[in-house]
C-alpha cells in the first residue's frame, strides 16, 4: 500500500500533477484511487470528468473522487456543534452569528483529509493518490494531530473526569449547557480519526509527499520552507516535481530571458 501527497504553492500545478500521476501508475498496473483533499475542487477539471464523494473510473484501474467536505463534517461533529449551539444561544449570541462559530476554521479540509485512513482500509486500491491543498493548508492541517495530541493524551481524561464530578452540581447552579458524555465520545473519535490518519502519513515505507514547483524564485523558497516543515513534523518527502519548465524546442529569442531565469 502505498499514499502519495501532492502539494505545492498554489497555481503550480499541483492538481494536474495529482492526476497525471496516478494515471500513470494505473498504466503500470496498479490499482489507482485519486482523492482531493483541497476544497477548491480541481481534479474533475483535470480529468474533464464528473466527480463526486464516491471514487468513480475515469481510466482503467483509476479511480477518482472529490470529497463533499461538509457532509463528512456533519457526520463527524455534529454532537459537538449542537452542544456549542446551545452555549452561544445562552450566551445571547444571534443565530446565525452561532451557526458561523460552531464551524472551526479548516475542519471540513481536515475532514476530508480522513478519508485516505478510509481507503486504505478497504483494500481496493494500490495506491492513493492525494491531490492536497496548497502548502501552508497543508502543513497546518498535517500538523495538528500532533498539536491535539499532548492535550488528549494530558488533558482530555482529567477534563473528562472533572466533568462527570462537577457537571450534576455545575447544572443545579447555571443555566449554562454542560457538555455530557456524547460530546466527550465525539471529541475522542475525531481525535482518534486524526490518530490513524497521523500513523499512515508518518510511516516512511507507506507514504511520501511530493512538492510541485515551477522554475521560480519565490515558488522554491516556498517549496524549501514547506521541506523543512514537514520534515519537522516526520513527513518522507520523496520528490520534487519542477513544473512548467519551457522544453528545449522553444527556440525563440523572445523566451531567452524566461529560460535564464528558469535555469
Amino acid at each position: 500500500m502505498r499514499v502519495l501527497l501532492v502539494t505545492g504553492k498554489g497555481g503550480v500545478g499541483k492538481t494536474t500533477t495529482a492526476a497525471a500521476t496516478a494515471l500513470r501508475l494505473a498504466d503500470a498496473g496498479h490499482r489507482v484511487v485519486v482523492t482531493s483533499a483541497d476544497p477548491a475542487h480541481s481534479l474533475a477539471d483535470s480529468f474533464d470528468a464528473p466527480l463526486g464523494p464516491t471514487p468513480a473510473e475515469v481510466a482503467p484501474r483509476c479511480l477518482a473522487q472529490q470529497l463533499d467536505a461538509r457532509e463528512r463534517f456533519e457526520d463527524s461533529w455534529s454532537e459537538i456543534r449542537a452542544w456549542l449551539l446551545e452555549v452561544f444561544e445562552w450566551a445571547g449570541v444571534e443565530a446565525v452569528e452561532a451557526e458561523e462559530l460552531s464551524v472551526l476554521p479548516g475542519l471540513d479540509e481536515l475532514f476530508a483529509l480522513t478519508e485516505i485512513q478510509s481507503l486504505c482500509a478497504s483494500g481496493d486500491h494500490d495506491v492513493v493518490v492525494v491531490d492536497c491543498a496548497p502548502t501552508a493548508e497543508t502543513i497546518r492541517l498535517l500538523s495538528l494531530p500532533d498539536v491535539l495530541g499532548w492535550y488528549m493524551d494530558r488533558l482530555f481524561p482529567a477534563s473528562r473526569r472533572l466533568h462527570r464530578v462537577v457537571g450534576p452540581a455545575l447544572s443545579r447552579l447555571t443555566r449554562l449547557p454542560i457538555a455530557d458524555d456524547a460530546v466527550f465520545s465525539a471529541g475522542q473519535r475525531f481525535y482518534d480519526q486524526l490518530d490513524a490518519v497521523h500513523r499512515i502519513l508518518a510511516d516512511p515505507s507507506v507514504t511520501s509527499a511530493r512538492l510541485v514547483v515551477n522554475p521560480e524564485r519565490m515558488v522554491v523558497a516556498e517549496a524549501r520552507r514547506t521541506y523543512t516543515q514537514l520534515s519537522l513534523f516526520g513527513y518522507h518527502v520523496d520528490a520534487v516535481v519542477v513544473n512548467r519548465v519551457l522544453p528545449d524546442e522553444v527556440a525563440d529569442p523572445w523566451f531567452d530571458g524566461w529560460r535564464t531565469s528558469q535555469a
